[in-house]
């Protein structure tokens, strides 16, 4: 069981707190505002560094095909390596890393393993190969399979597999289920819970359904822009 209380998860640091995403300047205000962990994401530029970055690209160039300098450069602003996040929070937060793409698991893995402990963090993706990988690694490893991202090809199939993920938890060997807040119907949260799977909801930025997915449908937590008023609606 990765939640012992209901929790609230900093979206990219506090996103909507920050003027830069993904940034230790987020991961800070995250912290300071009290939030239980931090969700990143991370990608693998072309010199094989692993960053913190969201997009697939940046100014129509894929950030697979870009050096690390050539990152900076484009963005114009620091964008962290995965090994400094790691060495900043440390000790400060619980930290929730999405890998984007399957491919360099291992070599991510081997940076989290070197600076975090097994309990201080866990793994999140849409692609279930990413799940598998990461259990390969080490089975004690915490997974999140993710839901609900927007797809083009497929749409019906997608949606069903999301609804009902019972085959997909059962192949990749999730610890956990992270849905789009859209997904929370058909009986969803009671099907999790003859499952024994805690629910983490992304990304919920309205106060009211805020409220009610932790008050009402007691999910086991959010993932928000804004942690502080997540925070806050906790401690009514």
């Amino acid at each position: 069981m990765i939640y012992k209380k209901q929790a609230v998860v900093a979206h990219r640091g506090a996103k909507g707190l920050v003027k830069y995403e993904n940034t230790i300047e987020a991961f800070q205000k995250a912290i300071d505002v009290g939030a239980d962990w931090i969700e990143i994401d991370i990608r693998k530029t072309k010199d094989n560094k692993i960053v913190v970055f969201h997009d697939g690209s940046i100014n129509g160039r894929l950030v697979k095909d870009l050096t690390y300098v050539e990152l900076l450069e484009l963005a114009n602003y620091d964008i962290p390596t995965l090994e400094e996040v790691l060495v900043f929070v440390k000790g400060k937060i619980l930290v929730d890393i999405e890998f984007k793409e399957s491919g360099y698991v291992e070599e991510g893995l081997q940076i989290i393993t070197k600076h975090l402990n097994i309990d201080e963090f866990a793994i999140r993706s849409f692609n279930d190969d990413v799940i598998v990988d990461a259990k390969t690694f080490d089975k004690n490893i915490v997974c999140a399979l993710l839901l609900g991202r927007d797809v083009k090809k497929k749409v019906f199939r997608t949606r069903i597999s999301e609804l009902f993920p019972g085959r997909r938890i059962r192949k990749c060997g999730c610890d956990f289920i992270s849905p789009h807040y859209r997904l929370l119907k058909f009986g969803f949260m009671w099907r999790m819970k003859l499952r024994k799977q805690q629910v983490c909801v992304w990304t919920v930025n309205d106060e009211e359904l805020m409220r009610k997915l932790l008050k009402k449908k007691k999910v086991h937590a959010i993932v928000t822009d804004f942690p502080d008023i997540a925070k806050k609606i906790l401690s009514e």
